[in-house]
């Protein structure tokens, strides 16, 4: 994995994201209005959305990616949240997004890409650079994720980057405004743990 072009975001804690991101296949990089049209594309997708645990409108409208967007892109410049869009290297194309909430010591992680690159192993890809970049900058000694309780793909992903299941947990979904009960998925992995793996794969490699 390269990572280049480090710009410093400053918050509360003075943290620095790379601003770009380069694995084999995909760029991550900050948001810009210009990925309205596809970011609309991507989260009004059912197949997309019915897996989110975050009050997506449904319909999802061009005003609010456009919220969307704008908020991703001043928390990312506080340094208050790092939310980057997804981009397949060969073909330029909005891929979907990958977000690290609230950067404190525990931090979630989400992610959600387009079907079309479902299946590719796209996700593991660019969780794990997500994963790499939030550990790396250093106020991140845990990540935490949440999955639909029977979204299995997303689970595979996150047990394949080393994540550990902490089992299912009640939970409170709000879908175009209205709550429903359910429960999730409940993963974790910390720091320890991630520069463990990798330095095992290292010596193997």
């Amino acid at each position: 994995m390269i990572i280049s072009a480090l710009m410093p975001t400053t918050g509360v804690n003075d943290m620095s994201f790379p601003e770009r991101i380069e694995t084999s296949r995909l760029i991550l990089r900050p948001y810009v209005l210009d990925d309205l049209d596809a970011h609309v594309e991507v989260l009004s997708n059912w197949d997309v959305v019915q897996w989110l645990s975050n009050n997506v409108p449904i319909p999802y409208r061009r005003e609010d990616g456009e919220n969307s967007i704008r908020e991703a892109i001043q928390k990312f410049q506080d340094g208050q949240s790092i939310q980057y869009a997804i981009e397949d290297k060969e073909t330029g194309r909005h891929v979907g997004g990958v977000r690290l909430f609230t950067i404190t010591a525990e931090t979630e992680v989400g992610y959600w890409m387009h079907p079309d690159f479902w299946g590719k192993g796209l996700g593991t890809e660019v969780l794990k650079a997500a994963i790499s970049a939030g550990f790396d900058e250093g106020t991140i000694v845990r990540f935490v994720a949440q999955t639909a309780e029977k979204n299995y793909g997303s689970q595979a992903i996150l047990k394949k980057v080393g994540f550990v299941d902490g089992g299912a947990v009640p939970a409170e979904y709000y879908r175009d405004g209205h709550q429903e009960g359910g429960c999730t998925a409940f993963f974790t992995l910390d720091k320890a743990d991630w520069l463990t793996q990798n330095a095992t794969q290292e010596k193997v490699t």
